[in-house]
């Protein structure tokens, strides 16, 4: 019975060697096999390092790029879109910088241009207003060193006078009580001439003109008659009734007919003859319409004429140096200035 007992045991003893001999084989014969997953992660990983090999070393760091999406696509636009902005942006900034580097080329251009001021007010006695001839008021003080320009008015008040040096060289000085236009100073004209027109309202105005010659034209001009100045001294007074020129030194051609006086023949005042009054009774004829003559006169040194508020010449002649008209303050005052200016 023993016996028997022992060979079971025994059995069993030996079949649970032989089990876990078989295990332990069993066992390590799985860690000699890697399971199929990690067999097939490797396949790829080398099939990867195989690729990569084969790729220029220039390539092998660019990641291949996935299809983009919808999102994606929209997002690049955008970015274009930005960068098209950024450029025309940068471009807009680099013409205001050359607008802004040429800005002080063009003010040095601009300076260099011409202005409006044709000259400007040397001396002031008393009070002395300007005015624009648009205007109605004299309202504007004048002072020294105001600069002179065209379509201006001046205006001398009681003992007051006004000296004006225009660009010119000419010299036009106003008397008390007298009144001027500016209508143009050296202004251009379509035939190249740069023209000068002064016109007197009332006074005294005496002037030297120096700048008329074949490219420079100088006209003194009132309601009645209008004179061409050439290189001329002399002297204008006009008052209710009567408009006298006087000239110094120098020519002025003269006549009550200012668009015709090119086309008229002109005569010097030397031969102007009084009309002859005839005595005694005569017969008046009827109304009737008269029409002024029209006359063009030479007017030389020391010579004048002086006509009416129709246009009439009544008289024209010679003056004297001592003529007591040629003595009066205002007069040796203008010679004065004249001598110290180094003018005749």
């Amino acid at each position: 019975m023993r016996m028997k007992m022992r060979k079971k045991v025994m059995k069993y003893i030996f079949i649970a060697l032989i089990l876990t001999a078989f295990t332990c084989q069993v066992s390590c014969k799985s860690e000699d096999k890697p399971d199929a997953a990690a067999e097939v992660k490797k396949e790829i990983i080398q099939s990867d390092i195989t690729a990569a090999a084969a790729v220029p070393a220039s390539e092998q760091d660019e990641e291949p790029r996935p299809e983009p999406a919808a999102a994606e696509v929209k997002t690049e636009k955008e970015q274009v879109k930005n960068i098209a902005q950024v450029k025309a942006e940068t471009k807009q900034t680099e013409t205001v910088n050359v607008q802004a580097e040429a800005e002080p080329a063009k003010k040095v251009q601009a300076d260099q241009k011409p202005t409006d001021e044709k000259g400007v007010v040397s001396y002031v006695e008393g009070n002395v207003r300007k005015k624009s001839i648009e205007e109605q008021d004299f309202k504007t003080n004048v002072a020294e060193k105001t600069a002179v320009k065209s379509r201006e008015s001046y205006k001398t008040m009681i003992k007051s006078r006004a000296e004006l040096e225009l660009s010119g060289l000419d010299i036009i000085r106003l008397a008390p009580k007298t009144t001027v236009d500016l209508v143009a100073l050296y202004e251009e004209a379509r035939d190249g001439k740069k023209k000068t027109d002064i016109k007197l309202g009332e006074g005294d105005l005496w002037a030297q003109v120096n700048s008329s010659d074949e490219n420079n034209e100088f006209m003194m001009d009132t309601d009645i008659a209008a004179a061409a100045i050439t290189g001329t001294n002399f002297r204008m007074s006009k008052d209710g009734e009567l408009t006298e020129m006087k000239v110094y030194h120098g020519e002025v051609k003269i006549s009550n007919a200012r668009e015709k006086m090119d086309k008229m023949k002109a005569v010097s005042v030397s031969e102007f003859k009084q009309p002859t009054q005839t005595l005694g009774p005569k017969q008046v004829a009827g109304p009737k319409q008269v029409s002024l003559e029209e006359w063009v006169y030479i007017v030389k040194n020391m010579q004048k004429i002086s006509f009416d508020r129709s246009g009439k010449v009544v008289s024209a002649g010679e003056f004297k140096a001592d003529d007591s008209d040629e003595k009066t303050d205002w007069v040796e005052w203008n010679k004065k200035r004249d001598r110290n200016k180094g003018l005749k």
